[in-house]
């Protein structure tokens, strides 16, 4: 059954990941800005939604005979109202909350990630510059006065940042995302080693999908998304670094800097683990949702 993707043009502009919803996730759906009756009937509609559910709308693809998916973005704290999921016919949705994706809904609910700018990829892993050819050992561009960050995790980053001298390149913005264009902070994050990634309002950040478009190897701390074998863990663990705190991470810049010095290959074959893994997810996840979307 065809399968269409369906948004507003207010979200469809605010989604910054959506390349990567329509080739990745999707797996090349169309997309039409708004519903247009009629149009789209007897097939499978992809509803993609940042704000309120339209209970309206689900209604109206349903009257068309329309078989409806949820895809639900936005919800980084897990309080919007998931009233509406009750009336798909299957939800996927970004941020992890063990007690939304363990719950018995109505309805199945499966984990997307949130994925990679678009602009920042899709990048071809051949083209990527190897770890061992760039300029800094680890690079942090983005907003660190985030008082709404999960756990403080945006203060606890920038209160040890310092310690870590030389072996951090970092650029502080005002607010989210007021920093370089999308072409200069792709050069620059690809000029980067490690990509420290510190929870914004959820654990979940695009920064950890686009360091692994750009094969640079992201450092996060131990979170359920990460983990879950219903999340990043569906193939098994993540390849990356995991610290138990941000104070850990002068610690390990300069374990990784002595680390090199006597086993050079070392940054090349940690890369390379990382963009396989990558690519290999991203495979699973395409074929996990389409899998999921054909027995509707």
């Amino acid at each position: 059954m065809k399968s269409t993707i369906i948004g507003n043009a207010h979200d469809l502009n605010a989604a910054q990941e959506i390349w990567f919803i329509q080739n990745i996730l999707f797996s090349g759906s169309e997309i039409n800005i708004g519903y247009s009756p009629n149009i789209l009937r007897d097939q499978t509609v992809i509803y993609l939604e940042l704000n309120e559910i339209s209970g309206e709308l689900i209604k109206q693809l349903r009257l068309e005979k329309n078989k409806i998916v949820l895809y639900h973005m936005g919800d980084e704290f897990g309080r919007m109202s998931r009233e509406q999921y009750r009336n798909c016919d299957l939800v996927i949705r970004n941020y992890y909350f063990d007690e939304i994706f363990s719950s018995k809904e109505d309805v199945e609910v499966i984990w997307a990630p949130c994925g990679f700018k678009t602009g920042i990829g899709p990048r071809e892993s051949v083209y990527i510059k190897p770890a061992s050819k760039r300029q800094w050992r680890s690079s942090f561009f983005g907003w660190l006065e985030n008082s709404a960050s999960y756990n403080g995790e945006r203060e606890g980053f920038a209160r040890i940042a310092p310690e870590c001298g030389e072996d951090l390149f970092l650029q502080a913005t005002s607010g989210f995302a007021m920093g370089w264009n999308i072409g200069l902070y792709s050069i620059a994050m690809e000029s980067s080693v490690f990509a420290p990634c510190p929870a914004g309002n959820a654990p979940e950040t695009i920064r950890l999908y686009d360091a692994l478009e750009l094969g640079c190897i992201p450092i996060s701390l131990s979170h359920d998304f990460i983990i879950s074998p219903n999340a990043l863990g569906l193939i098994g663990p993540a390849p990356f670094p995991i610290l138990n705190s941000w104070n850990e991470l002068p610690t390990f810049l300069k374990s990784i800097k002595e680390k090199v010095s006597s086993s050079p290959r070392e940054l090349d074959d940690m890369q390379a683990r990382c963009i396989a893994w990558w690519t290999d997810y991203k495979i699973a996840i395409q074929r996990k949702i389409a899998q999921r979307i054909q027995t509707l």
